[in-house]
């Protein structure tokens, strides 16, 4: 028996006690250890650390090949039992991905700690909406795998300094490169190198272990027999998944490198407090605001009511912080709205806003804004809520809709004076919960510039254009 392709078998498991009392010559003692190792599934409730050591090991030549057999016929035995569980096939396409031969080891290792996660979405749930979830839980374990000395000595070797940038790229690319003939022949791969181990176990084992070889062939076969039929079906929805991981990794390397780090920065951004606003108004009044005391779009008082799977605006005294509580005040006309999959939206920010906070406005809201003056008016946005600069874009993830709150935007008036904001404009509000980070762009400057009342404000040590989330 080949001696690299024993070391590999040992990393699975170790070899029979008939094995090495025969002096490794017992033929039906290896076509049993070699069955059990292909046998082995996925561990849906394997550690992180079971998971990233795991893939460290499947690097190792030989070792490599027989993981990727193995994960294959761990994807055919789950879908010739199921074979209408659709994750089961998605799960199958990502395990064939990780087969195509572009791929480097670096590129193919990280997938597969993060594709581990993301294939557990289904046995949790069986249905795509709680990807997000997982693809969290996948770069939790990405950390843990590129934290190892030799993943580390490897990227040093290959001159990767920002490894979550790097790997958004490739998974974009591998979104790109998906189809069927890619996926078949990365399938017939795997499936040739299966019937290769799966003829020695045949040839060597007794009769049982024989007609159960035959047994697992078939299984194999019927897999194949289907892909040209399922495979289109679920490519849609791998790309998907792989977008969504790529705006992930995008989000880890902006983390990477944030310029606030635990630690106060005597240069941080500040917003105008009322009373500064309300002292430059005394000075000279800026367009956009009105001292004439009326409020020409006046606030809803009492919520709406709420129909199933819209959240409610009214305080909940079990929450003081509930993030709708009285939001319906800021609209002077509020409907629910289901926003369909595909939409975008857009949220104006400074560099201390939240990118999951309530307030979003329409594409074409967004496209009227020819100003800031235009904005603050129409919007009724203070400068002491918002000093505005930035901006991103959200688009509602596939699946179902997003359900949210739009309307007519209210006036408002600053406390204690007769200053107000017109408001006017087309608002949504939408509850932060629902809202998935993977579908959150990059930050984007405005051009309107981070200062109000004639002065910009100083941006040293700011880190401008940084997404926070919480």
């Amino acid at each position: 028996m080949n001696d690299e392709f024993e070391n590999a078998l040992a990393w699975f498991t170790a070899a029979p006690s008939s094995w090495i009392k025969s002096a490794k010559k017992d033929l039906a003692a290896c076509a049993e250890w070699i069955w059990e190792v292909l046998q082995g599934d996925f561990n849906d409730k394997a550690t992180t650390a079971q998971v990233v050591t795991g893939t460290v090991i499947s690097m190792i030549p030989f070792v490599d090949q027989i993981c990727d057999v193995r994960d294959v016929i761990a994807n055919c035995k789950k879908i010739d039992k199921e074979p209408s569980h659709s994750w089961h096939w998605v799960s199958l396409i990502l395990t064939l991905i990780g087969l195509f031969p572009t791929l480097g080891s670096f590129v193919k290792g990280c997938g597969k700690v993060m594709f581990a996660s993301v294939r557990k979405a289904g046995n949790v749930s069986g249905v795509v909406p709680k990807v997000g979830l997982h693809i969290d839980l996948a770069i939790v374990q990405l950390h843990k795998f590129l934290a190892r000395p030799e993943v580390v000595k490897t990227m040093r070797a290959l001159k990767i300094v920002d490894p979550f940038n790097y790997l958004a790229k490739h998974v974009r690319a591998l979104a790109g490169k998906l189809n069927i003939r890619a996926l078949i022949s990365a399938f017939d791969t795997a499936k040739d190198a299966a019937n290769s181990m799966l003829d020695l176990v045949k040839k060597w084992g007794n009769s049982s272990i024989a007609n159960k070889v035959v047994d697992l062939g078939k299984v194999i076969d019927r897999v194949r027999l289907k892909l040209d039929r399922m495979l289109p079906q679920k490519i849609r929805d791998v790309q998907e998944i792989l977008e969504k991981l790529a705006r992930r990794l995008d989000w880890e390397a902006d983390l990477a490198h944030r310029a606030h780090l635990n630690a106060i920065n005597p240069h941080a951004f500040a917003r105008h407090t009322e009373a500064e606003q309300a002292a430059a108004f005394a000075k000279a009044k800026p367009a956009w605001v009105d001292d004439t005391g009326d409020l020409v779009y006046e606030p809803v008082l009492r919520a709406p009511t709420v129909r199933p799977g819209w959240r409610s605006t009214s305080p909940d005294p079990k929450n003081p912080r509930y993030p709708l509580a009285d939001a319906h005040t800021t609209f002077n006309t509020i409907d629910p709205v289901a926003i369909p999959p595909g939409t975008v939206l857009y949220r104006v920010i400074d560099p201390n806003s939240a990118d999951n906070s309530i307030c979003w406005m329409s594409k074409s809201e967004f496209e009227k804004l020819q100003s800031k003056d235009d904005w603050r008016r129409r919007f009724a946005v203070w400068a002491h809520w918002n000093s505005n600069g930035e901006y991103v874009t959200y688009v509602v993830p596939p699946g179902k809709s997003l359900n949210a709150w739009e309307g007519v935007t209210a006036s408002q008036k600053l406390k204690n004076t007769d200053y107000v904001l017109e408001g006017g404009a087309r608002q949504i509000v939408i509850h932060p919960d629902d809202l998935d980070k993977a579908y959150v762009s990059k930050r984007k400057a405005t051009t309107w510039g981070y200062g109000d009342f004639g002065a910009d404000k100083s941006l040293v040590g700011v880190p401008v254009q940084t997404n926070k989330w919480y």
